[in-house]
């Protein structure tokens, strides 16, 4: 094997444990088992010691629950947080708590590590009040695996890799998770509960199709300047395909994506009879297998989870549940008037839940708001299958589409007053939206599907749920 494609395995298998430790940590957060982001702390600080040459210690173990701060290395004078919160709001109480605790004068650099997925961009106002003190911090010191990755990407030295790889093996295998979980508390006896996690096997089709771009970029976009939604002359490739449906008067659909200037879809792109032919290069269409393009690099396995997403959003649009893009969940939508929506549904009997309720006033004569179940999902591989977590949540709007002043704090008081078992059924019940008709009319979706929820064991301190 030659030395870059022992390298681009590693990477990948890397990339992989990775996305397993992720789905870990907002699997058992979403079942209120938040002490695996104490674990994590643990995990994390011989990962960051390898990749970027550090010195970390637990400041937890001196200074139980350290303001703002959870590993030090005091020779290089770095302090990082780790957190799954990867919120604006988590960022700026973060480093409000780091200059009121005058955390400055031992360190001269704040990271914050997200064990989850940071987001894609962060309001300048997130960081005003570190800007305001003098401390430098910018969307450059929020670090998720992602950073990990590219600082890796980076080496030329196999062997380094190898000692990551070896590490992050030895982390997440299974009898090192159960040494660890015997260390908390005292090493107190360890119980062994059935675990119903929040994860569905994705069935998807035998293959994908990837074609090159087909599409007059330049035209589409001056095209665009006399129509409402004008696009920039440097507007990413996604929006300018986006505004080609329109004006190429092609049937809008979601479950597709782009990357180096080519498409991706379950759907057969060279047949003529298919939509999304019409975008694609005549001639350029190539077919592969599920695992062969998500082997040939990580980049085409991100593509390959962009498309399931894509796709996922697509078969929601079927059953009225709507992809709120700039917030990055799903929520059902009312159909009609009364816009209150109830589901029939069977899980071990015939029930029926309410997934848009309306919320009145005390005199009955006007409604305050609407209360919508929602879900968030993330798209991972494991051992050559493919999965979603569904994290199952709640959105409170005006209209039933637009989010509500005080959805914040509704939210917040919903979650108080649910038990796990609650959210449970609420994955439950959105399992079976997700592989059922919930209308009469209906249309079939025929590229992706899922798998029956299953249980898993779990072994757990009873004073710290892990």
């Amino acid at each position: 094997m030659t030395h870059y494609m022992r390298k681009k395995e590693e990477i990948e298998k890397i990339a992989e444990l990775f996305a397993r430790f992720r789905a870990e940590v907002e699997n058992l957060n979403s079942l209120n088992l938040y002490d695996i982001n104490i674990h994590a702390e643990n995990v994390i600080i011989p990962i960051l010691n390898i990749v970027y040459g550090l010195n970390l210690v637990n400041i937890n173990n001196e200074v139980k629950n350290s303001s703002a701060i959870d590993l030090v290395d005091t020779d290089n004078r770095i302090a990082i947080q780790v957190t799954s919160t990867a919120t604006g709001e988590k960022i700026k109480h973060t480093i409000d708590e780091f200059i009121k605790g005058r955390r400055f004068e031992e360190y001269d650099n704040l990271l914050i590590y997200i064990i989850t997925e940071k987001q894609k961009k962060y309001s300048d106002s997130t960081f005003a009040i570190a800007h305001n003190n003098e401390l430098e911090f910018s969307e450059k010191h929020i670090l998720d695996y992602s950073d990990i990755l590219k600082e890796v990407n980076s080496w030329i030295n196999i062997s380094k890799i190898d000692s990551l790889l070896q590490l992050l093996k030895e982390e997440f295998c299974e009898e090192e998770m159960n040494r660890r979980k015997y260390l908390l508390e005292n090493k107190e006896t360890i119980k062994t509960d059935i675990l119903f996690p929040n994860i569905l096997q994705i069935v998807l089709p035998q293959k994908i199709y990837m074609g090159i771009t087909g599409i007059d970029r330049d035209e589409i976009i001056t095209q665009s300047w006399s129509t409402p939604y004008k696009l920039k002359k440097k507007a990413p490739m996604g929006k300018v395909l986006s505004k080609a449906f329109e004006l190429l008067k092609i049937p809008y659909s979601r479950d597709w994506f782009t990357f180096e200037d080519k498409i991706i879809s379950f759907k057969p792109l060279d047949n003529r009879d298919e939509p999304l032919n019409k975008l694609i290069e005549i001639g350029t269409v190539e077919e592969y297998s599920i695992n062969e393009f998500a082997d040939i690099s990580l980049k085409y396995e991100e593509a390959l989870l962009h498309l399931i997403n894509r796709s996922i959003e697509e078969l929601a649009s079927y059953k009225n549940i709507q992809w709120v893009g700039k917030d990055r969940f799903f929520r059902f939508k009312p159909i009609g008037v009364p816009r209150e929506r109830k589901i029939t549904w069977k899980n071990k009997k015939t029930a029926t839940r309410t997934v848009v309720a309306e919320i009145w006033n005390n005199e009955k004569k006007q409604i305050l708001y609407f209360r919508q179940l929602s879900f968030r999902i993330q798209s991972f591989r494991s051992d050559e299958k493919w999965f979603i977590s569904i994290t199952p949540g709640w959105s409170f709007t005006y209209d039933g589409y637009s989010s509500c002043k005080q959805e914040s704090q509704l939210i917040a008081q919903k979650k108080n007053l649910e038990t796990n078992s609650a959210v449970y059924q609420h994955f439950m019940f959105i399992s079976f939206c997700l592989s059922n008709k919930l209308e009469d009319n209906e249309s079939e979706y025929k590229y992706i599907s899922f798998s029956s929820p299953f249980d898993l064991k779990l072994n757990y301190t009873p004073q710290h749920g892990y």
